[in-house]
């Protein structure tokens, strides 16, 4: 019979690697209300909208988003009204999105989004950039559309995780 220290001890290492083999980010599949897309999230998005201009029109932008292990993670969608206008709004999108990084987008690659229009602005882009108080972030996003309707996902954090920017961005897919 083995002394009941070396079983406390067993025991404790086996729960210590179960919990390391757990995920850290809980994932779910979340259509993302009135946007005609899903994706899994980690967390609970909550959902915004506010008016922007884009594409030579003022919209409404429909923003779900939530932050988990030290990331967010959001999806947005926006109608246009014109497929011709999701274009150039797909365009405009990823220059905001560096310029409010204050960084430079790098190409990662085109984007199949499962269900989206075609499109040669249809893309993955990284930034890297600087916060209001000087830290570092760096954000990947997906831009895609289907119609008129134009979608941005986008991971933010210190320093990205790239599995967790895989599982989100290749779970996105459009009715």
């Amino acid at each position: 019979m083995r002394p009941p220290t070396f079983c406390v001890w067993c025991a404790t290492l086996g729960l210590a690697l179960v919990a390391g083999c757990a995920p850290s980010l809980d994932w779910r599949e979340l259509t993302v209300e009135g946007s005609g897309a899903s994706a899994l999230f980690p967390c609970r998005p909550e959902n915004r909208v506010r008016q922007v201009n884009l594409a030579g029109m003022s919209v409404q932008m429909h923003l779900a988003s939530c932050t988990a292990g030290g990331f967010n993670f959001a999806l947005s969608h926006l109608d246009v009204g014109d497929p011709v206008r999701a274009e150039q709004a797909l365009e405009q999108l990823q220059l905001i999105t560096a310029a409010n990084m204050g960084g430079t987008p790098t190409a990662i690659g085109p984007c199949n989004v499962p269900g989206m229009t075609p499109s040669p602005r249809a893309r993955r882009l990284a930034v890297k950039g600087v916060r209001d108080d000087g830290s570092p972030v760096e954000a990947e996003a997906i831009y895609f559309s289907r119609g008129a309707v134009v979608y941005q996902a986008t991971l933010v954090g210190g320093h990205l995780d790239k599995e967790a920017a895989d599982t989100f961005f290749a779970s996105l897919k459009t009715e």
